[in-house]
């Protein structure tokens, strides 16, 4: 199995490890993991009536693949896509999870398999897939490994009606992190189709977008202090001494204020990085930058954090 990416000059790095990399695995002559088409003469080395056994599940029509395999989120994509026309693609859900884009919390769970074909085309009606009717040039297009999925960028612009504004934000900054690509050709993508549920928002986070931050969290937290009127920060600038010497990388920067916001995630919490992080903010305090730390729990409060925050840029204003 192909585990390239071909998705023009906006292609992530990489497609994701494959289960179905176990395709030509066998088990007593019987295929354990790679989804399969079956016809009345059965299917590649089995008989019909082997694939009739209790171990293969059938996902829709003619399509068989093992109970145990089935769990991964690769093996549902492409079992839904194997019996599908090649002008249609995986898309929205399955393209997040596919490109790796972030997943709102709480939504790491399975989802049904999202399928989008052009208008000219039949739309497929299985059981497996959730169907969409859309305009869909070939630009919008890629192939990651062994998915036909719509590219990174038309993904973000599919996903606006499904998301949250603050969850799109880190759909799109994240889009353009890892494909390269800049605010005004996502802005080409999107004005491509005149008309298409959550055009507005789409458009709208475009203003919103940095592919600067480093996590949806701090994507989330850029929101938030944005949507309070807050004055707009960089995002992971460095911050130097009065030589110019290397101090640090900071979240969220407030320049004029000399203040910096920082998002603490999971990976802070172990003692050996929360030692590191207290002696690098020290050193920042040390030359004059207020620092305010942001914890997981705390975005359950959003006022608090945003009167954390205006406060420290009042009292750096004021100095």
């Amino acid at each position: 199995m192909s585990t390239g990416t071909v998705c023009g000059s906006h292609g992530p790095p990489g497609a994701p490890g494959l289960l179905v990399d176990a395709a030509a695995a066998r088990d007593g002559g019987l295929m354990t993991a790679r989804p399969f088409l079956v016809t009345r003469d059965g299917a590649g080395d089995l008989t019909h009536a082997q694939t009739l056994a209790s171990r293969y599940r059938t996902t829709s029509r003619g399509v068989r693949v093992t109970e145990a395999a089935l769990v991964a989120d690769d093996v549902r994509w492409l079992a839904a896509q194997l019996p599908l026309r090649a002008e249609s693609v995986l898309s929205h859900w399955s393209a997040v999870g596919i490109h790796g884009l972030p997943l709102p919390a709480g939504l790491q769970t399975v989802r049904p398999v999202h399928v989008t074909t052009p208008r000219n085309v039949p739309r497929p009606r299985r059981r497996d897939i959730v169907t969409h009717h859309a305009y869909l040039p070939a630009g919008d297009v890629c192939q990651v490994g062994d998915f036909r999925v719509t590219t990174a960028l038309r993904t973000y612009v599919d996903m606006a009606c499904l998301v949250r504004f603050d969850d799109l934000v880190a759909i799109g900054d994240r889009a353009l992190a890892m494909t390269g690509a800049t605010v005004d050709e996502l802005l080409a993508v999107a004005s491509t189709r005149q008309r298409f549920p959550g055009r507005g928002r789409a458009l709208q986070a475009l203003g919103w977008l940095d592919p600067g931050a480093a996590s949806p969290r701090e994507s989330h937290l850029r929101v938030l202090l944005r949507r309070a009127r807050l004055p707009r920060p960089e995002v992971n600038a460095l911050i130097t001494d009065a030589e110019g010497g290397f101090l640090a990388v900071g979240d969220l920067v407030f320049r004029r204020q000399r203040v910096i916001v920082e998002y603490d995630g999971a990976v802070h919490a172990a003692m050996e990085q929360r030692a590191k992080d207290a002696a690098r903010r020290a050193v920042l305090r040390e030359h004059g930058w207020i620092v305010v730390e942001i914890v997981g729990e705390d975005m359950r409060y959003p006022a608090r954090v945003v009167g954390r925050v205006r406060n420290a840029l009042h009292q750096g204003a004021s100095r």
